[in-house]
C-alpha cells in the first residue's frame, strides 16, 4: 500500500469508528445526503466529506436496519457537484445490498491504530 491509501483508509476508518462509537450518525458540515429525488433510489445515502492533504476524497455509505454502517463508493472529488458515475455507482450498490449480496468487512482495527 500508498502512504496516501494508508492515510485516507485511516482518515475515513477513523469517521467511520465514530459513527459506530456513539451509534449515531451525527450530520454536520461533513455530512451530506445524497438526494434520492435527484438520483432516482429510495432510502438514504450519506455522503461523508473526509479532508487528507491536498485531496478532497468522498465515501457514500448506508446504515442498515441492523445499524451497520456499510460503504458504498469513494473516491477522489475533482468537481463542486457529486458525479453522475460516482453517484450511480453507490446507488448500484446499494441495490446489492438490498438483494443480500456479501460484503467484507472494513479492518477498523488495521487503521485506528
Amino acid at each position: 500500500m500508498n502512504k496516501v491509501f494508508d492515510e485516507l483508509a485511516a482518515a475515513i476508518c477513523k469517521k467511520i469508528y465514530g459513527f459506530v462509537v456513539h451509534d449515531d450518525i451525527y450530520i454536520g458540515n461533513r455530512i451530506k445526503i445524497l438526494k434520492p429525488k435527484i438520483w432516482g433510489y429510495k432510502g438514504t445515502i450519506y455522503k461523508l466529506r473526509v479532508y487528507c492533504g491536498k485531496e478532497s476524497p468522498r465515501v457514500l455509505f448506508v446504515k442498515t436496519p441492523h445499524n451497520d454502517i456499510v460503504l458504498l463508493h469513494g473516491f477522489i472529488k475533482k468537481t463542486r457537484k457529486t458525479p453522475k458515475k460516482d453517484a450511480e455507482i453507490a446507488i448500484r450498490n446499494l441495490e446489492r445490498l438490498k438483494n443480500k449480496v456479501e460484503t467484507a468487512q472494513l479492518p477498523l482495527a488495521k487503521y485506528l491504530l
